[in-house]
């Protein structure tokens, strides 16, 4: 198989990681080419190339990539990239900044109270900041696990 795409879920790392190892072992990669990993966390990309590099002796020519944003980068790609922005709406380093600057407009709503006393005593845009970036966090998590929510 020149290029493809194989799915393998299981509950025991381990086991998936030695998968993994096997086959790469059967399939060497051109010197050029890259093998590109979804995984669902930062941790999980570091994890994975420590183990790949244990058991290979080397961790190069690997991508590891959140599914997020390997699903947009697909959708560039199937349906060209002038017809679809480099990034997400979604992808988080937007989100964060969207969500900054939507915050204050939400202020005066009686609903936002404990926003509104947050947010008081922000002089610096610091805590809205930081606000901003753990709502942009947790938007990307539901990308993953509850889209549904984002409706």
């Amino acid at each position: 198989m020149h290029n493809g795409f194989m799915v393998l879920h299981g509950n025991r790392l381990e086991t998936l990681t030695e998968l993994v190892v096997d086959w790469l072992r059967q399939h060497p990669l051109a010197p050029l080419d890259e093998e590109i990993f979804l995984v669902q966390s930062n941790g999980m990309a570091q994890w994975l190339k420590l183990q790949l590099a244990g058991a290979l002796g080397i961790s190069a020519g690997f991508q590891f990539q959140m599914p997020a944003r390997f699903l947009w980068s697909a959708y560039r790609t199937a349906l060209g990239e002038d017809r679809v922005p480099r990034t997400s709406p979604f992808d988080k380093s937007r989100l964060l900044w969207r969500l900054y600057r939507l915050l204050p407009t939400l202020l005066d709503a009686p609903h936002f109270g404990p926003l509104r006393h947050f947010l008081a005593d922000d002089v610096d845009g610091r805590k809205r900041h930081q606000l901003a970036e753990r709502l942009a966090d947790l938007f990307d998590a539901y990308q993953v696990y509850r889209a549904d929510w984002l409706a």
